[in-house]
């Protein structure tokens, strides 16, 4: 028992740094094109978004994610150039500009809505897991702790409902003033998607927006988690650091 769980966490963390690489993959790309960190950071939540909504459209995973976010990346930034070309000649014309808000986080929340609404929290989770950060259905299994079987009917699932989702997201009709439960819990997957957060993704898309009292709880706890690490790191580098004077 303690091999196969040694093995089981070995495997979870094997993903979550192939989630983590991914991400830092496309930060840099992003840093490469823009030259400044702020305008990276916003041009990769906009990838981010843009991937998720490739998988939704698209019938089948991507055979590499990479590519297709940094291609995501490049389209996006070349985009946004124009974008501001057209601005500038506007201004020399003595037009106002209307600026334009950041609506990447936004726009993500409605994403994971649509699929809140039309696809069960098993589905979801595995669609998140399978079709929009690609990972293999043996994988996915090893995460959710089921067999290949399930995760394969629940893709099934979950893909033929996406045309749902598709026609939902085309029309604009979605009602977004959701109630705050719902609200926090869209904030918080899509933070974890976006900081590449698998464990926290993971256990939020199987919650049901009832469980208020259970998703606050994971939230808080993941949040504690994440200080406790600062913190040992910090001790750890002070001791090595105390060491090393001591030498």
């Amino acid at each position: 028992m303690i091999v196969a769980n040694t093995n089981q966490n070995t495997k979870q963390q094997n993903t979550e740094e192939r989630t983590q690489k991914l991400q830092e993959s496309v930060l840099r790309y992003c840093l490469s094109l823009t030259g400044s960190k702020w305008d990276a950071e916003d041009l990769a939540q906009d990838t981010w978004l843009k991937g998720m909504r490739a998988a939704i459209h698209s019938d089948t995973a991507h055979t590499n994610p990479e590519a297709l976010l940094l291609r995501i990346a490049k389209n996006t930034w070349i985009d946004q150039i124009r974008r501001q070309n057209h601005y500038e000649r506007i201004i020399k014309q003595d037009m106002q500009e209307e600026s334009k808000p950041d609506t990447s986080t936004l726009g993500l929340e409605e994403a994971l809505l649509a699929l809140m609404r039309h696809l069960s929290p098993l589905q979801r989770t595995v669609f998140l897991l399978r079709d929009a950060l690609d990972y293999s259905i043996a994988e996915t299994a090893e995460l959710l702790h089921t067999t290949t079987g399930a995760i394969k009917a629940a893709l099934h699932r979950a893909r033929e409902a996406l045309h749902a989702v598709r026609g939902e997201l085309a029309s604009d009709s979605q009602d977004f003033k959701v109630v705050e439960d719902r609200g926090f819990l869209l904030r918080e997957m899509a933070m974890a998607y976006q900081t590449g957060d698998l464990e926290l993704l993971v256990e939020l898309a199987q919650r049901d927006v009832t469980d208020t009292a259970i998703i606050t709880g994971i939230v808080q706890n993941r949040r504690l988690q994440a200080v406790s690490r600062k913190q040992q790191t910090l001790v750890q580098a002070r001791s090595h650091y105390s060491v090393q004077m001591a030498a």
